[in-house]
């Protein structure tokens, strides 16, 4: 994606976390967040800790805008990705 600036973030137990990232970006002068959870469903994650790191980072930086994205396993691309491989496995 040009004149994207993609970081990986983690939410827990590996590094970098996205508070790391964020407060990195936000040093470099990103004012303007996108997140994408590469999570198949809304879970306890994305429920409870996602919204608790987003409010932290806020928190840090208060001008810094940050979206959040539906988890990536609910996108309709994924979706029907997901469908053409278990159609695929049926037809072995």
């Amino acid at each position: 994606m040009p004149g994207e600036r993609i970081v990986l973030a983690f939410l827990e137990l590996m590094q970098p976390s996205l508070p790391e990232c964020a407060a990195a970006l936000y040093g470099d002068g990103v004012r303007s967040l996108r997140v994408v959870p590469v999570f198949l469903g809304v879970g306890g994650h994305l429920k409870d800790d996602l919204p608790k790191l987003v409010a932290k980072i806020h928190g840090h930086s208060p001008d810094l805008e940050i979206t959040v994205e539906p988890p990536i396993g609910e996108q309709p691309e994924v979706i029907a990705a997901i469908a053409r491989v278990i159609a695929l496995l049926y037809e072995e």
